[in-house]
């Protein structure tokens, strides 16, 4: 069953109040019993005291008459119910006052008496104090008290001779009932205190349940779509505090609806540029009779600006290069862009294509649009299948790896160049080398070579040297796969933070 906070809060208060006042009453109940009863039992030893000395009167004067008023009065107090004056010779004087009610009692009371009775003078013989035997009796929750006290003689002190015993009989059932009233008085209070409890605790259910009412109702309204709704603030309390923040929250909730919407936009935006950046590259292997060459770009944020492109002269020549613009994303995508209609429109407007002089005209461009505040790493080469010269020019590139197959060893050409988009006026130069059969060219971005692990180590030129090494009698697009791999395991899941790129020509 499903109870509202007001109900909760109605029956914690409700079960608190029982709680304190059950506590309480066991408590005070006990005590004041235990007190009544020792109070009792001290008053009955005075009472039986001053009854033995008037006995002893009694007795040296041969009155039993004055004994048994005398008896006939304290058994009238309140809680005596039988009383009885023993001489040594057995005869005796009693008076017994039961309550019907407690006629089983009655028959065991006797039997306690006549078992003291038998014994008594050995018992009593000497002593000068009084005896108490409690017997409880659970069928009515009472207990009868036995008290034994012997008479001596009043007025010889010394070896007094033993004039007879006083038992008296009394119940602590004034005591129950006692107990029994102030439990009645305490349930009556205690309805009294739930009552009030109750109400208390109605007027604070609705005190704190009309704001939650109205935070839940404004919730559903804002869960329906409406996040325009704001709560009412009618306290100035902490549930007004969680109204305005209610609001605050709603405000940041239709501010992030709004950023999601414009970020959706904007992924979509960037999934169709990378999709046509993608395409910008060549997606597979490019195989001729005397080389094949292959390459792999991969963006860090979605689209980036590393570029490569191989494409075949006039001639049978094979152009190859590969960029890298500063910065990523967007704005170095659309400098790719622009690197990449230079190479295309370069090489066909002019039919004789040379790496310095493609390098110097994008880089002329570069520099002279103000707005682009970038510069590019690139190297342009061109390769001669027939003589198997490779012509190249550096623009800022890192260097280039140069595989011979002969000695199995991957050497480095170190021609530097100046970044483009930096100076208009710098020159590039040409390089050329010999390249044979079974040799390899392979050009990368730092993104290949300072891919770090989660310990920020980098995957280094020396690790990627040593792949090329242990993969050259592969064909060039397995090389390709299995180094990228090689780089991505050695990541080990770590936020790739720079875009890579990675081409190999190799020469058949």
């Amino acid at each position: 069953m499903r109870l509202n906070i007001g109900t909760k809060v109605l029956l914690l208060i409700l079960g608190l109040i029982s709680i304190i006042l059950l506590s309480i009453g066991v408590v005070i109940t006990k005590n004041q019993a235990d007190e009544l009863r020792e109070n009792m039992i001290q008053i009955a030893r005075s009472d039986t005291m001053n009854f033995g000395f008037q006995s002893a009167l009694a007795i040296l004067d041969n009155n039993d008459l004055t004994i048994s008023d005398n008896l006939m009065s304290m058994i009238n107090m309140s809680g005596y119910v039988y009383g009885q004056v023993l001489n040594p010779e057995g005869h005796s004087t009693r008076v017994e006052m039961f309550d019907k009610a407690y006629a089983e009692e009655k028959i065991q009371v006797k039997k306690v008496i006549e078992k003291s009775t038998s014994d008594i003078w050995g018992r009593l013989k000497g002593k000068n104090e009084v005896f108490v035997d409690e017997v409880k009796y659970k069928a009515h929750n009472v207990n009868f008290f036995v008290i034994q006290y012997p008479i001596y003689h009043p007025f010889i002190k010394v070896k007094s001779p033993l004039l007879g015993v006083v038992q008296v009989v009394f119940t602590d059932a004034v005591i129950i009932q006692r107990v029994k009233k102030n439990a009645q008085q305490l349930l009556l209070i205690t309805i009294g205190f739930w009552l009030l409890g109750g109400i208390g605790a109605i007027f604070l259910s609705r005190l704190i349940v009309k704001p939650i009412r109205i935070l839940v109702d404004g919730a559903k309204i804002i869960g329906e779509g409406n996040l325009d709704h704001k709560v009412t603030v009618t306290t100035q309390d902490e549930l007004g505090d969680l109204a305005k923040q209610f609001n605050v929250m709603t405000d940041g909730l239709k501010n992030a609806q709004r950023e999601k919407e414009e970020q959706l936009l904007v992924n979509e935006q960037i999934r169709q540029a990378k999709e046509i950046q993608e395409g910008l590259n060549p997606l597979n292997i490019l195989e001729r009779e005397h080389y094949q060459v292959m390459g792999f770009t991969r963006a860090a944020k979605g689209v980036g600006g590393d570029y490569f492109d191989f494409q075949e002269l006039p001639g049978k020549k094979l152009a190859l290069l590969i960029s890298d613009v500063s910065g990523k994303s967007i704005s170095a995508s659309l400098v790719m862009v622009l690197i990449k209609t230079v190479v295309v429109t370069y090489i066909e407007l002019f039919k004789k294509i040379r790496s310095d002089e493609i390098s110097s005209a994008i880089n002329k461009i570069m520099a002279k649009q103000a707005h682009i505040d970038k510069f590019a790493t690139m190297m342009f080469t061109i390769f001669d299948p027939e003589t198997r010269i490779l012509q190249f020019t550096n623009g800022g590139q890192g260097p280039l790896f140069v595989y011979r197959a002969k000695d199995k060893v991957c050497t480095i050409a170190k021609q530097m160049g100046l970044p483009l988009g930096i100076d208009e006026d710098n020159e590039y130069h040409i390089s050329k080398m010999q390249l044979f059969p079974g040799d390899m060219v392979v050009l990368y971005t730092d993104g290949i070579s300072e891919a770090w692990n989660p310990s920020k180590e980098e995957f280094g030129l020396h690790r990627l040297r040593q792949k090329i090494m242990d993969y050259a009698s592969l064909n060039v697009d397995v090389i390709v796969k299995k180094t990228v791999e090689d780089v991505d395991g050695f990541c080990n899941g770590a936020e790739q933070h720079d875009d890579m790129t990675l081409v190999i020509l190799k020469v058949k």
